[in-house]
């Protein structure tokens, strides 16, 4: 019948459809035709059947597919295909996965519809098309230079500021939220609510993440707990991707167990497998910065201590030096006037004995030369005798005045000697010395030194003298 159709043939709409019915089986033959596209508005109906669209687009980033067909899995054939499918890296059929399939035509006249049944997939094809998707991704966030951007961002030491992106009511929002609530930390949670499986979800991460970007947040969080792990195809598409790598604030991404790495892991400034890891990573962040000043504040105070140590020794030796000094001083004064007054009892008796000699002397010239010479002699010799008296009287004078000014030097800074002078030693309660103005703060507590006693005293009122600013004065 329709071999004898020409241009002037009138047809009736059923004749229509049973034409292009036969049509489109001639075309096709009995094996079918191989297509390549993305899956898409995947679902399984209760009748066994299951419904798909095999979409393509011209550039990754597309909103809208520039073609789609409508495929049909009839449920006769569903559980085989299914079955192998499950068998392989693939996982199962699910929106986004590229699908390279054998199909033939299947026209319903009486609905005038179209959709191509699918007989055959070939899943090394198939895998090798997902790869391939997947590495289109990657070069165009290289080609942008932000495939490491969000990578390589710096995380801050204290993240309490933390946006979290996952499905409103699921278990993922219950896991993190409670374990940064157990932490005792003061987290404040920005959260932003969006579907993590589905053909919407992409759209809604998206959107989500890039909302967070005005907000002043150390970190975002993106998690998924639970579903299927075909719903990880989520994580490979293209706006989720670049909305990742893209955001200026480091995400971190827990999105469950999987053997394959997704996309977004690859870009992720961090991944952990789950929602609770993700939550303990941002704790631990938090705890290891509060240890580490811990331990600063414990070297401080040890340093500290070390200081104080040495400066009490310092202060001690200081303290033994100004008794000691002067007595050392004053015995070895002592000592060199011993030994002047054994020079000086040595040279009278020196010349005391070479006065005697020279006397004997005279007497023999005396009596030779006779009587007149004997006056003049004795009057050398008294001389001779008295000069090392004077020599020794001057020295024991000079040595007397030098001590004198030791005992007064070292009686001037006996602390009990100034204390009786009116003068008094002020320290802080811990026993620092305070030796100028600046080292007193109003309400600061101070101690009081004045001989044998001491008091305890109120800083009440600072004032310093403009004409004698190194001599300040604090009101007590």
């Amino acid at each position: 019948m329709f071999s004898e159709v020409s241009e002037n043939t009138v047809l009736s709409v059923s004749e229509l459809g049973e034409f292009v019915k036969a049509a489109l089986n001639q075309s096709f033959g009995t094996e079918g035709i191989w297509v390549k596209g993305v899956i898409a508005s995947y679902s399984a109906h209760s009748s066994g059947h299951h419904y798909l669209d095999l979409q393509e687009f011209a550039e990754l980033a597309s909103a809208a597919p520039v073609a789609t067909v409508s495929c049909v899995i009839w449920k006769t054939r569903a559980p085989f295909l299914l079955s192998q499918i499950n068998s392989t890296p693939l996982g199962t059929l699910r929106n986004g996965l590229s699908l390279v399939a054998r199909v033939k035509p299947n026209f319903w006249p009486k609905g005038g519809r179209l959709s191509f049944q699918i007989e055959e997939i070939d899943f090394g094809l198939s895998q090798m098309a997902n790869l391939q998707a997947k590495e289109k991704i990657r070069t165009k966030l290289r080609q942008l230079g932000i495939w490491d951007h969000n990578h390589d961002l710096q995380t801050p030491l204290v993240p309490l500021r933390v946006g979290l992106v996952t499905a409103q009511g699921s278990a993922a929002e219950s896991d993190f939220l409670g374990e940064l609530t157990r932490s005792g930390f003061a987290f404040k949670v920005t959260y932003r609510p969006a579907s993590t499986a589905g053909e919407a979800a992409p759209i809604q991460i998206s959107t989500s993440i890039r909302q967070l970007q005005r907000s002043e947040l150390d970190l975002i969080c993106l998690v998924r707990g639970g579903g299927s792990m075909s719903d990880l195809s989520v994580f490979d598409t293209d706006e989720v991707v670049t909305s990742v790598a893209a955001s200026s604030i480091p995400v971190w991404v827990g999105i469950g167990h999987s053997t394959d790495t997704t996309l977004v892991e690859e870009v992720a400034n961090r991944y952990l497998d789950v929602p609770q890891s993700v939550a303990r990573a941002v704790v631990t962040r938090v705890q290891e910065f509060l240890d580490e000043i811990d331990q600063l504040r414990q070297k401080i105070r040890d340093l500290g201590r070390s200081g104080l140590e040495l400066a009490r020794l310092q202060l001690a030796e200081i303290a033994h030096q100004s008794v000691r000094g002067p007595i050392e001083l004053t015995h070895l004064h002592d000592m060199r006037i011993g030994q002047y007054l054994e020079r000086i009892k040595g040279g009278t008796v020196l010349a005391t004995a070479n006065a005697r000699s020279e006397l004997s002397v005279t007497c023999h010239v005396i009596n030779a030369a006779g009587g007149h010479l004997i006056a003049e002699q004795l009057r050398q010799m008294e001389a001779l005798a008295g000069l090392p008296k004077a020599n020794s009287l001057s020295v024991l004078r000079e040595q007397s005045h030098v001590m004198d000014l030791l005992e007064s030097y070292t009686r001037a800074s006996d602390p009990e000697e100034m204390s009786k002078r009116g003068f008094s030693l002020l320290a802080s309660e811990s026993g620092y010395l305070i030796r100028a103005i600046d080292e007193i703060e109003v309400g600061q507590r101070i101690k009081g030194i004045v001989g044998h006693s001491s008091f305890v005293a109120t800083v009440n009122e600072k004032t310093t003298n403009v004409e004698h600013k190194e001599r300040g004065g604090a009101g007590v």
